[in-house]
Parts: structure tokens; C-alpha cells; sequence
């Protein structure tokens, strides 16, 4: 396997275990900017029917251990299914570098190194969109996002590169990062703005219903766009990063004020000014990013 950038890597070869918006974007992203990659692909019979269909493949398989012969094999399930398949790839001895997309990070790690999955690299790319599936995966869904990296126990220096070398070429930002480090930070810019868009939509939408629902601006559907996520996908997450989730909470809770003190002037210049203070930092750190 060659391991430069570009059009040399056209022996690579790569499984990707779930073809939703993230795997099929992986598949759709490299097929694009690597020429002759080879990309399997593990999923459901009417999924793999659709990637042949939209030529994200190049072949199919039905159990992780037909992915045995990829130099790089991409979990990209949801969290608890990442942890299951770990333990499987323990077993039948994957012998490519695995990798996941998990939007949580220390359980999977912790999967890995129980599982003894000797090439294994933590990922986790921040990019997604309103609506999942393959059918909405795009090769651009990483340019110019955060793609974070999680250096596992024991794991090679070549392997980690090689995930990184995947990630600079779908266009993202690859960053190493500790994993509880990555998932505390994920709780506040992650976790909790989901849980936040989830109760603001449910409440503003039984408090004003059909008709006020109609008069919201641009500013209200900005904030609950996320709100259209599939809990499914995010009760591994929860549950998997409760403890930090929790912080955010409280965290989030003692910025807002009570409702006796909500018209306190001198307070509400205190959270504005701290708010936009960030802010500006956030939009000066990112300036490639959607923020």
C-alpha cells in the first residue's frame, strides 16, 4: 500500500462499516479525491443496494469479518454499535487499521484496548447535516471541519498517519486530542446545544402551536435546526457521556436567568457582554467554519 497524498494512494483500500450521511460521505469523499480507491462497504441488504446504485462502492459485504483484507476499515455506527463492533474486530483480527466516527470518545477507547484491536485510531469528524442517510451524503460534508483524533494505546505512529492522511483528504481539519478531553469539550459544543434545540422546539411548539410556530424568524429556526436529529442516533451519546453532559447542564442552567429576575438590566449586559466576548473568540478560531 502506498502511503502518499493523492492519486498514488489508488491502492488503497477501504471498508466502511454503516453507509449513512458519514460513511457514504466518507465513500463519495475518497472516490472523488483518491482515483482507483477500492471501497466495501457493510450495511443493510436495501442500503448496499442504493450504494451500488450511486457507485459509492465497489463491492458489499455482509459481516465485519469480510472487511479482513482493507488497509483501513471505518466504523461509522452509532456509538453502542461502535463498541460492539470493536469487540468483534477483536475476535476475527482485523488486520487493517480501524477507525470510528464516534461523537464520544473514552468508551470506545476503552473498547478497543478490551477488545485488543491492534491498529486502532479514535476519529471524530464534526460535520453533519439536517437530514441523515445516504441518500443526503455529500464527498464535501468534511471541508473545512474539525476531524478529531484519538491516539489509542499502543497503536502505531503509521497507523495514526494514515487516518489523519484520510481526513486531510476529504478536506478536513485533523486534530489529535485526549479523549476525555474531546468528550468534555463535545458536551458544551456538541451534546448539550442538541438538548437545548430539542426542549426550546418542544416548548415553544406547545406553548404557541401551528399558527405561532408560523411567525418564527430566522434566528428561532437557526437555533432549533438540530432539533430534526433522530433520537436514536443520540441515546448512545447521551449515554455514554453523561457524566459531562451533566456538567454542561448545570453549567448552562446558572447562566440563565431566574425567571423573578429576568428583567434585571445590569444582569442581562453581564451575559450579553460575556456571550459576545466569546463569541468573537469562537468566530476568530474558526474562521473557515460555519460557526
Amino acid at each position: 500500500m502506498s502511503t502518499a497524498h493523492g492519486a498514488s494512494q489508488s491502492g488503497v483500500s477501504v471498508g466502511i462499516a454503516g453507509l449513512g450521511l458519514i460513511g457514504g460521505s466518507i465513500a463519495l469523499g475518497l472516490r472523488a479525491r483518491w482515483p482507483g480507491v477500492r471501497l466495501t462497504g457493510l450495511d443493510r441488504p436495501e442500503v448496499l443496494r442504493l450504494a451500488r446504485d450511486r457507485n459509492v462502492i465497489d463491492h458489499e459485504v455482509r459481516a465485519l469479518a469480510d472487511l479482513s483484507g482493507c488497509d483501513v476499515v471505518v466504523l461509522a455506527v452509532p456509538v453502542p454499535v461502535i463498541v460492539e463492533l470493536l469487540a468483534e474486530a477483536g475476535r476475527t483480527g482485523l488486520r487493517g487499521v480501524v477507525t470510528d466516527v464516534g461523537s464520544t470518545k473514552r468508551e470506545i477507547m476503552t473498547a478497543a484496548t478490551a477488545a485488543a484491536v491492534p491498529a486502532f485510531v479514535g476519529g471524530h469528524p464534526m460535520a453533519g447535516a439536517e437530514l441523515g442517510g445516504l441518500a443526503n451524503a455529500s464527498p464535501d460534508l468534511f471541508a473545512g471541519r474539525p476531524w478529531m483524533i484519538v491516539v489509542g494505546e499502543g497503536t502505531s505512529e503509521k497507523a495514526v498517519t494514515l487516518v489523519e492522511r484520510v481526513a486531510v483528504t476529504l478536506g478536513a481539519d485533523a486534530r489529535r486530542i485526549d479523549a476525555a478531553a474531546h468528550d468534555r469539550a463535545m458536551a458544551y459544543l456538541s451534546h448539550l446545544p442538541q438538548l437545548v434545540a430539542d426542549a426550546l422546539m418542544s416548548a415553544a411548539g406547545e406553548a404557541c402551536g401551528d399558527a405561532g410556530l408560523a411567525l418564527a424568524g430566522r434566528a428561532f429556526h437557526e437555533m432549533t435546526r438540530v432539533a430534526a436529529s433522530p433520537s436514536e442516533v443520540w441515546r448512545g451519546i447521551f449515554a455514554t457521556n453523561a457524566d459531562y453532559v451533566g456538567e454542561a447542564i448545570r453549567a448552562f442552567l446558572s447562566r440563565l436567568p431566574e425567571a423573578r429576575s429576568v428583567g434585571d438590566g445590569d444582569r442581562t449586559d453581564r451575559l450579553f457582554a460575556d456571550a459576545q466576548r466569546w463569541r468573537q473568540t469562537l468566530a476568530d478560531a474558526a474562521p473557515r467554519h460555519e460557526v
